[in-house]
Parts: C-alpha cells; sequence; structure tokens
C-alpha cells in the first residue's frame, strides 16, 4: 500500500513527475470495433505504430497487442511501408511496455464507458454469430505480438528484457506462450 501523500503527488497534473515517456498521438478505431490503430509519439518525437485487436467468439473473448521494437527497420523489405523507410532506432524496454499501457488504458476506458452507460451493443463474432459487449470481457491484454514496426531480434536486449517483463508475475503476468516474438 502506498502513502496518500504520494498517490496524491501521482494524481496532481502541476507536478513535473511523468509516469509515460509516450503518449498516442492518435487512435483510429475500425468500424465493426475489432481494432485500434495507435499512432504512439515517444519522448524522443519519433512516431511508432502499435495495434490493439480484440478477438470475441463462441468460447470468450481476449485482447491482443501487437507491438514495435523499433522506429522504422532496417530490413529494407520493400513490400512493407515500415521496411521502405530504413531505421531510425531502437525502442528502449520502456518504451515497448507502454505499448502495452496504453492499450490497457483504452480497454480500461471501454469498459468503463459501457459499464456506466448499460450499453448492450453487439459485437458480431468470427463465426457470424453475434453477442452483447456486456457479455465480453475484454479489460485487459491477454496476448503480445512482435508485428509491429521493425524487426524484433535487431533490438535483442530490450526486446527479451521487454518480454521478462511481461511475463513478469509483478507486472503483466502474461503466460509465456501469449507473448510471440
Amino acid at each position: 500500500e502506498l502513502p496518500k501523500a504520494f498517490l496524491n503527488f501521482l494524481a496532481d497534473d502541476e507536478s513535473d513527475f511523468a509516469t509515460l515517456t509516450s503518449k498516442i498521438q492518435s487512435r483510429p478505431t475500425s468500424q465493426d470495433g475489432t481494432t485500434t490503430k495507435m499512432a504512439i509519439e515517444l519522448q524522443d518525437g519519433h512516431v511508432v505504430e502499435s495495434v490493439l485487436m480484440r478477438h470475441v467468439n463462441e468460447k470468450g473473448s481476449r485482447a491482443t497487442v501487437c507491438v514495435s521494437s523499433q522506429v522504422g527497420c532496417a530490413m529494407g523489405c520493400t513490400f512493407c511501408a515500415t521496411g521502405t523507410m530504413g531505421i531510425r532506432g531502437d525502442l528502449c524496454t520502456g518504451e515497448i511496455l507502454e505499448q502495452l499501457v496504453h492499450a490497457g488504458h483504452i480497454l480500461t476506458e471501454e469498459a468503463i464507458e459501457m459499464r456506466k452507460n448499460n450499453v448492450n451493443a453487439v459485437i458480431v463474432t468470427a463465426n457470424g454469430s453475434k453477442k452483447k459487449k456486456s457479455e465480453v470481457s475484454l479489460d485487459f491484454v491477454r496476448n503480445v505480438v512482435f508485428m509491429g514496426m521493425g524487426e524484433p531480434l535487431n533490438n535483442y536486449d530490450n526486446v527479451v528484457e521487454a518480454c521478462r517483463g511481461m511475463i513478469d508475475r509483478r507486472r503483466w503476468n502474461l503466460s509465456h506462450n501469449r507473448v510471440t516474438v
């Protein structure tokens, strides 16, 4: 349990303390509500992309986030927009993990809004069946894939450390088999 004075300090908008070093520049969501593409501005001004995907089927629901590991990419693949921009730099471990934080904030906002408004909107599942949004639990990220900008293995040390954070029981507590590089 944290002291009240410290919690008040963190909540104070006048405080110079930053809990995040990045911010969401834009976050358009698809018409069917299944994907949100986040443009995340890093502290150095570069922008990376991350995608929040909501999966709903008859067995349940889950949220997956596709994270970036680099600004740009050195591979130069001509079929890939990121590959044609060249490499601008590696993301540090915290910048990789903050993509999960941003995705989590979006899911939390959506869950609060649905409960507050008692939303009974309908989501169409992969097989075409329909479920009420109130029956869908999308409160947190359950899967991570390193398929955003960059080649993860070219930023090996930071990607490994981010993966350790994702599976750490004191942080995200994701299952080992739910983090894919």
